[in-house]
């Protein structure tokens, strides 16, 4: 089934809004530091402190809740649902997520609770097919999960029925196959995703692309029981499908006899959608190939994409340049040949998972940039000098995001232990290395997203972390006063929640030729001393390559690169340099939270965390 826009709509509109989830669970390792029912972080109460505690589970005391409007709310569901007993017989802590299991039983609770009139069909329409193909298939890692996870649910489920009605033979293999096809990660805030949700057809509806024209964000459970505002119908049907109208077209049943626990989910336009065109969404990592992507989407959901980026011919820019040889960029058959590729990703796969496992942080970065810098001291790859790695190949990327982590972990590492001033200045050295990367990671996603507007939630996220980093650097070096920098920013858009297509294109120009007038005096310092970095000539500009990319933009053709000179710093203060700096945070931050008031809307957490970051007016010793 597919949903299509009931009338034309715009970029950075809400079409649809509040849907509160079918069936939520937070992962094991989330259990204990985050709110059950909201999914929110708890807060830490000293043992000196007045404040109650957060109200665990009597029966469990696996889960907790952060006030008794949650407790009262999802509490009844945890037991009734037999999560409880689930996590009462499971080993403490589990040595397994179980997450899909409990959302799995969640969901069969919620369908099964309703009057047997009102209750919408076997799995409440979301997709379950293929499960005999998914079963079927000799080693599939998703057969054996919906196996292991239904003979669970069995086991607790005899203990104590849930719901009304008799239970179909194959009743949790389809639950199990229908969250594992259906359930997306939560992202309530900063960190790693705390839990999965199941959403109704509402949301579950909307098709994949690979270049999507609307994304969606969480927000919290709302204090009151807010209205789904639904723009979306069933596409290709002249009457809704008796599925839709028991889910959206009573919609007080939705909300009272389903859920009113969990974080609501809102999807929102980011490309101008005209009536009765296709709402889509993406399944999978949009900067990755797409031999990567269609791998993804198959393991996952059993599906080909057949999107226009993936049948364009010749491919799309940002597949190019996403597989392509830093040495024959202007060649459409050069690339690296499918075993060298897989060989590279084998080793950073390895590298990070040696990291992971209590690894140490300095071989990480090490091993990492030598891979980049095409130094094989650790790893012989076949004919190694056949080929170059591109700075934007999606490998590349991978690597930026992995350094610019481990680089920012070894920065504040330093500083934490209070080691003498020779340590102090190469803990000031890492994190040099990790806003340098944060920034390149950054500048090669803009450079994607200016020739496909859909990578704007990355880019997003990117800009933001680029700033944080920058800013920590500043901060971490001695006490400046830099209260008045931001003021006299030379980029400052209007942060219209309603930018229309051409506003973003525009202000995503301006704030280009910012960046650029800023770097010729910052990147060289940012870079000193790190080998890969000092031969990256500019992180947002890449004509240097030798292949200047131009973009459409406001149906003039912008030369993205005729700005750049790369010279030599002239000599600064070491508090000027700071001051340059700070500003170049202030930019990236301010243009992050203006992406993010695109794609996600002014109330979403980024927002608030650039307004944080934003409102600093002294930096002391970080």
């Amino acid at each position: 089934m597919k949903l299509q826009a009931i009338e034309d709509t715009d970029t950075s509109r809400d079409l649809i809004s509040s849907l509160p989830p079918i069936a939520a669970s937070l992962h094991d390792r989330f259990l204990r530091s985050h709110c059950s029912s909201c999914f929110l972080l708890l807060p830490k109460i000293p043992p000196s402190s007045q404040n109650a505690p957060p109200i665990p589970c009597s029966l469990c005391d696996s889960v907790l809740y952060c006030s008794s409007r949650c407790s009262s709310s999802d509490h009844p569901r945890h037991v009734s649902s037999s999560e409880c007993l689930l996590l009462r017989i499971q080993s403490h802590p589990s040595s397994s997520s179980s997450a899909d299991v409990r959302a799995a039983l969640r969901l069969l609770h919620s369908l099964l609770t309703l009057p047997s009139s009102s209750r919408p069909g076997r799995l409440g329409g979301l997709f379950a097919g293929s499960l005999d193909e998914v079963l079927g298939e000799e080693g599939s890692e998703a057969g054996t999960r919906i196996r292991q996870g239904a003979e669970l649910m069995k086991r607790v489920r005899s203990a104590k029925r849930a719901g009304s009605g008799e239970m179909e033979e194959e009743e949790e293999e389809v639950a199990m196959w229908a969250v594992l096809a259906n359930a997306v990660d939560v992202q309530v805030g900063e960190g790693a995703a705390p839990g999965i949700a199941v959403y109704g057809p509402a949301f579950s509806w909307l098709d994949h692309n690979c270049s999507p024209n609307a994304c969606y964000r969480f927000e919290p459970t709302s204090p009151s029981r807010s209205s789904v505002g639904v723009l979306v119908s069933p596409a290709g049907a002249k009457e809704p499908p008796e599925m839709w109208e028991i889910w959206i077209g009573d919609e007080s049943k939705l909300i009272q006899g389903l859920t009113i626990y969990g974080p609501r989910i809102t999807v929102r336009s980011i490309k101008p959608i005209k009536k009765g065109e296709e709402v889509s969404i993406t399944y999978t990592d949009l900067l990755q190939p797409k031999a990567t992507r269609h791998l993804d989407l198959w393991l996952k959901y059993r599906f080909v994409c057949c999107c226009n980026r993936c049948l364009a011919s010749p491919e799309m820019y940002i597949d190019y340049i996403l597989n392509c040889d830093a040495r024959n960029m202007d060649s459409n058959h050069d690339y690296f040949r499918d075993a060298d590729c897989k060989e590279l990703d084998d080793f950073l796969d390895q590298t990070i998972s040696e990291f992971m496992s209590d690894g140490s942080p300095e071989a990480c970065c090490e091993k990492i940039e030598n891979l980049l810098y095409k130094i094989f001291q650790y790893c012989q790859f076949q004919e190694p000098s056949t080929f170059l790695l591109h700075p934007l190949h999606y490998l590349s990327l991978n690597a930026y995001l992995t350094l610019a982590s481990v680089y920012r972990i070894l920065g504040s590492n330093m500083i934490d232990t209070g080691l003498d001033e020779g340590d102090t200045q190469e803990a000031f050295k890492m994190r040099r290395a990790a806003a340098a990367y944060s920034l390149l990671l950054a500048g090669a996603t803009h450079h994607l997203f200016l020739s496909e507007p859909s990578l704007i939630t990355s880019t997003t996220v990117f800009w933001v972390s680029a700033g944080e980093s920058i800013m920590d650097l500043v901060r971490s070096s001695c006490g400046l006063d830099l209260g008045l920098v931001s003021h006299n920013s030379r980029f400052m858009p209007v942060e219209d929640p309603f930018a229309s297509m051409d506003d973003c294109k525009a202000t995503s120009m301006r704030f280009h030729e910012c960046m650029l007038s800023h770097l010729t005096r910052s990147w060289m310092y940012l870079v000193e001393g790190f080998s890969y970095l000092e031969n990256i000539e500019s992180p947002i500009d890449f004509s240097w390559l030798g292949k200047i990319t131009k973009i459409l933009t406001g149906g003039k053709t912008t030369d993205l690169g005729k700005h750049f000179e790369y010279r030599c710093r002239p000599e600064t203060g070491f508090e000027e340099e700071m001051r340059v700096l700070f500003q170049l945070a202030v930019y990236c931050l301010t243009y992050g939270r203006y992406l993010a008031n695109i794609c996600y809307g002014p109330q979403c957490y980024l927002s608030d965390k650039v307004g944080n970051l934003l409102s600093i007016r002294s930096l002391g010793t970080g």
